[in-house]
């Protein structure tokens, strides 16, 4: 039978949400160095990973409206099994195809975990109670989001440290190995803990189900460009896409200038990243005190951005400031990046749930997502341009610039503001 305490749909959300991004945080330093150290050149590499945004990029909307179609809990199974057969294979893979055929694995699953699992729990508490609070339990999936990934990252770049070079299990290979067994986790936590309404209607067939899933993406297309409400706050998620993706592309390699050395390069960034990840949390676990304090979730998400934009733009500053005095700079605008940036997220993603109905919800999720690749992919075309007629530190300016001025897609309707204000107050009660 479904769950109808709140607390107890926003623990098995919370555990979902960290089980779901733990493997990716254990595999992300590592994956790499797996690589290259089984014989793959960086210009293959550069592809492989290309390959896989596209199919996370191509199956978005397709596994949203899946998701919408189907159920949530059958989509995050078949994620997750796909995830630990992409880690299994990852772990003994040694040839091009092979890694190929891992990334199509990893991609498939990860479009597949994007969106079911808060859409789960915004239908189960709102079915509960049309008006309930989503706001404390959104903020708490992203907090773990944070944790897990800040602690995947430290986990996955120690445990190579710890395996004896003559382990059955090569040390770059174990993480990969662990990735696994939290895919497992993640599997039975799924299985026992997201139980569903059961349907009004029998399971489609294959061929309606398949009639019925272009439908509701076409649905929610339009929705998101009918809706100027709907279609600002989910443009958001593109400028956001290419400031993430210019902070991950250059801080690393301006890290290397100011230090000296690739390897400790890495080392740094991995410290910082897990720092940024961890600031990501706490914002996120803060952001519904925030918005008491503002009265209107639209300020939240507005203050966050412009703060955000305005760490990153901060980057600038390493033109002058180097050495280890430029480190420690870069980890303070993360810190105040990703802080922004948590603070933000549990509230854009409160105001875009308000905005679409049961049965778009995964869908429009998805497309959340999508815009988000999509950002990056325009990153990452610009970027190079930017760096070479201005300087890694200029272009990092620009998207922080971009990223700020992109707070106005948040601003509200007065009535609409007023209406958020008497939501906030009574929530607070």
């Amino acid at each position: 039978m479904p769950v109808a305490d709140p607390a107890a749909l926003s623990r098995r959300f919370v555990l979902v949400t960290a089980l779901t991004w733990l493997p990716l945080g254990i595999g992300m330093a590592p994956m790499m160095l797996l690589m290259t150290f089984r014989g793959i050149d960086l210009a293959t590499i550069g592809l492989i990973m290309v390959l896989q945004s596209v199919v996370v990029t191509v199956l978005e909307l397709p596994t949203g409206g899946l998701a919408d179609v189907i159920g949530r809990r059958g989509v995050l199974i078949a994620s997750a099994i796909l995830g630990l057969a992409g880690f299994c294979w990852l772990a003994v893979a040694t040839r091009p195809w092979e890694f190929v055929a891992v990334v199509v694995l990893r991609g498939a699953s990860r479009a597949l975990s994007s969106g079911p699992a808060e859409a789960w729990y915004v239908d189960a508490v709102q079915a509960a109670d049309r008006d309930g609070d989503i706001r404390r339990g959104l903020a708490h999936g992203q907090t773990a989001m944070g944790l897990s990934l800040g602690c995947g990252t430290l986990l996955g770049g120690a445990v190579p440290l710890v395996v004896p070079a003559d382990a059955a299990v090569p040390p770059l290979a174990a993480p990969m190995l662990l990735s696994a067994v939290c895919y497992l986790a993640l599997l039975a936590a799924v299985w026992r803990g997201m139980a569903e309404a059961p349907r009004d209607t029998a399971p489609p067939r294959p061929a309606a189900l398949l009639r019925d899933v272009p439908r509701t993406i076409a649905a929610g297309l339009r929705l998101g460009f009918r809706s100027s409400a709907l279609a600002r706050l989910l443009m958001t998620f593109a400028v956001l896409g290419f400031a993430l993706n210019a902070v991950e592309i250059l801080t690393p390699v301006r890290l290397a200038e100011l230090t000296g050395d690739g390897a400790e390069a890495a080392a740094v960034y991995g410290v910082i990243t897990a720092i940024g990840f961890a600031a990501s949390a706490a914002g996120a676990m803060s952001s519904p005190a925030v918005t008491r304090l503002f009265g209107d979730p639209h300020r939240t998400a507005v203050v966050g951005t412009a703060a955000g934009g305005a760490g990153m733009a901060l980057l600038f500053l390493t033109e002058w400031v180097v050495g280890m005095p430029g480190v420690g700079l870069i980890a303070g605008c993360y810190l105040v990046f990703f802080l922004a940036g948590g603070m933000r997220g549990p509230v854009q993603s409160e105001l875009i749930h308000r905005e679409v109905t049961a049965s778009e919800r995964a869908t429009v999720v998805s497309i959340q997502s999508l815009l988000l690749q999509g950002g990056g992919a325009v990153s990452s075309l610009l970027l190079p341009w930017l760096v070479t007629m201005w300087s890694i530190p200029g272009a990092l300016l620009l998207s922080g610039v971009a990223l700020s001025c992109s707070a106005v897609l948040f601003a509200a309707p007065r009535h609409r503001a007023r209406r958020e204000a008497e939501r906030s107050a009574a929530s607070a009660m």
